[in-house]
């Protein structure tokens, strides 16, 4: 009897965003000639994809900028709005002008709600708990001059301050049916506090050159999809298909805080995993296979109306035990037959040579 695991991973690949700027095959902007010292800005972002701030849809971005020392700034822009013209140059107000003997040091953020009034000085605290809304951040420090250049702008390469989750769910045995009634993914900490660069994120990443996030806390359990009728059980199939959001369930892509993944304990205490709630059934005949006789009662979901059984997939892997900000985490949960189902199956058979057993008559 060979039996098969009942959890496997098909693929879980962490996907890191482009260091360098793209432009997302954007046209070229338009740059009129100026020979004035005024301040302009520009925006690039690194490569993103769908639902993602990029150079193409980013529309506007807040600005603050210091002069003086580090360890005594002097407010030059305070939380100016920076916006995108029909021309594709870049508008503010009140204009600024170089300064003719200090340096600038500039930084940049989008959407403005998430830094706010609070600066960029200090470490800036934030709650990611919707996990719709992807930011991004840019940093310039010691800039001067300018001054009688034509073209010239202060070009921001955006960061993306979150990690990006994609979860995906099949089945590749077509002996099975994989029928799942909810999808739920367990402590994931929402709220922290993220501290500037102090270095140009146009710069390659470095410790320097790439935000940080410290003390996540407030943990949340995140609904991915919750069947509240019949008619929205999902059946696998072999294609990996994003989690579609459905009822309370939020389904989808979603940006999340950078932080530490554990699974020490199988699912319990601080552990990170995604929970399947489902079922398993013999294709052919429909009949059940899993949960059965034999499933240890924590697999067992208690009032289930279809009788589930509930699976734990951890998100820390051997690539990886942590989110990266600026990374795309894509998981593809495989689920097919498990140890307690007993079913029957044949591996590669094996025959004995003949003996040759030879006798002469004479």
């Amino acid at each position: 009897m060979k039996r098969s695991k009942l959890l496997t991973i098909l693929s879980s690949t962490a996907i890191c965003m482009g260091i360098t700027a793209c432009s997302d095959d954007m046209d070229a902007p338009y740059s009129p000639e100026y020979s004035d010292n005024q301040i302009r800005f520009a925006a690039e972002t690194e490569f993103s994809r769908t639902s993602d701030i990029t150079t193409n849809n980013i529309s506007s971005f807040n600005v603050y900028a210091y002069t003086g020392s580090s360890s005594n700034p002097t407010v030059f822009m305070d939380n100016v709005t920076v916006s995108k013209t029909g021309t594709n140059t870049w508008e503010y107000s009140p204009i600024k002008y170089w300064p003719a003997k200090d340096a600038v040091d500039f930084y940049a953020f989008a959407p403005a709600s998430w830094v706010g009034k609070t600066g960029p000085l200090l470490p800036v605290p934030y709650d990611a708990i919707t996990g719709d809304e992807d930011i991004v951040y840019a940093v310039i420090p010691n800039l001067s001059g300018n001054h009688g250049q034509p073209n010239a702008q202060v070009v921001f390469n955006f960061r993306h301050a979150l990690s990006k989750l994609t979860i995906k769910l099949s089945s590749t045995d077509t002996k099975l049916k994989v029928v799942v009634s909810n999808v739920v993914m367990t402590n994931i900490m929402t709220k922290g506090n993220f501290s500037f660069p102090s270095a140009s994120t146009a710069d390659p990443a470095s410790p320097e050159t790439v935000g940080k996030w410290s003390d996540q806390n407030t943990a949340y359990s995140y609904i991915l999809h919750w069947s509240q009728a019949l008619s929205e059980l999902l059946t696998l199939t072999p294609t990996p298909t994003v989690i579609a959001a459905s009822g309370i369930g939020r389904g989808g892509n979603m940006f999340v805080l950078p932080q530490p993944l554990s699974f020490h304990n199988n699912g319990s205490g601080n552990d990170t995993y995604i929970a399947l709630q489902c079922s398993i059934y013999d294709a052919a005949s429909d009949e059940k296979l899993w949960p059965n006789e034999n499933t240890p009662e924590d697999q067992l979901v208690p009032g289930s109306t279809t009788g589930d059984g509930i699976l734990k997939f951890p998100l820390s892997t051997s690539k990886y035990t942590e989110w990266q900000p600026g990374c795309h985490y894509i998981y593809n949960l495989v689920v097919n037959s498990n140890d307690d189902m007993g079913a029957i199956e044949f591996g590669s058979p094996t025959v004995d040579t003949f003996i040759d057993v030879e006798t002469t008559y004479q």
